[in-house]
């Protein structure tokens, strides 16, 4: 068990790709959300709910 790879990865600043996958997915469901509800504080929340789902989901691939 100790020789083996960890099963997640941190997210480094080199990982341009993961970083880019993270922010675009950010961004369009923070403008959907705003476009439908014309709420700021709302879509800022489900953006940053995405964000924080997108970084797990990428750190486990």
């Amino acid at each position: 068990m100790k020789n083996s790879p960890p099963r997640y990865k941190k997210l480094r600043p080199g990982d341009w790709v993961e970083w880019l996958i993270v922010a675009l997915l950010f961004a369009v469901s923070s403008v959907g959300v705003y476009v439908l509800t014309s709420s700021l504080l709302s879509a800022l929340f489900v953006g940053v709910l995405v964000w924080l789902v997108a970084i797990g989901v990428v750190a486990t691939l």
